[in-house]
């Protein structure tokens, strides 16, 4: 049974990562999150306009294709680089703001 548990085997911690790089992480998944949000609510603005002008609801039958908001390489790697240099103890205040 402790073959199962690994009980055996000695502890193994994951190499810590560079704080800066940790940062850079999280603001980019919390701007990745913002940008899926924000296509989210605009897909609903459309949609209720849609029902409003209509008068009719056909969102249950009708799948919208999902546009996506993409940046290019370069402003990608400028963000990374602009949250790269954000301290750690601020993060939780950038994403707030």
């Amino acid at each position: 049974m402790a073959s199962w548990f690994n009980w055996n085997e000695p502890y193994q911690r994951s190499p810590r990562r560079d704080p800066a790089d940790v940062v850079s992480d999280t603001l980019m998944l919390e701007f990745s999150w913002q940008l899926k949000e924000a296509e989210r609510l605009q897909r609903e603005r459309e949609n209720e306009y849609r029902r409003l002008k209509t008068g009719v609801d056909y969102s249950w039958l009708a799948s919208t294709p999902r546009s996506s908001f993409s940046i290019s390489t370069g402003e990608r790697l400028a963000l990374e680089d602009l949250c790269s240099k954000v301290p750690p103890s601020c993060c939780g205040l950038v994403i707030l703001k």
